[in-house]
């Protein structure tokens, strides 16, 4: 059975290549899935959304949010 969870970080900005380093890696661990490392832009969350990752905290994330 997946189980989804996130962490929002409150104004932890990063430059995406450090995002897409780290999602990478964490897609890479085992027993993960997929995974997403964005910041909580509308269009980042869309998405999430559409990859099924966005959970409620993530929706709630801000612009200047990092969503892990």
């Amino acid at each position: 059975m997946a189980a989804l969870k996130a962490e929002v970080r409150s104004g932890a900005y990063h430059d995406s290549i450090g995002l897409m380093q780290l999602q990478r890696a964490l897609a890479d661990q085992p027993g993960v899935l997929d995974a997403g490392v964005v910041m909580g832009t509308d269009a980042n969350k869309e998405v999430l959304a559409q990859s099924g990752l966005l959970v409620a905290e993530a929706g709630a994330a801000g612009n200047d949010d990092l969503i892990i």
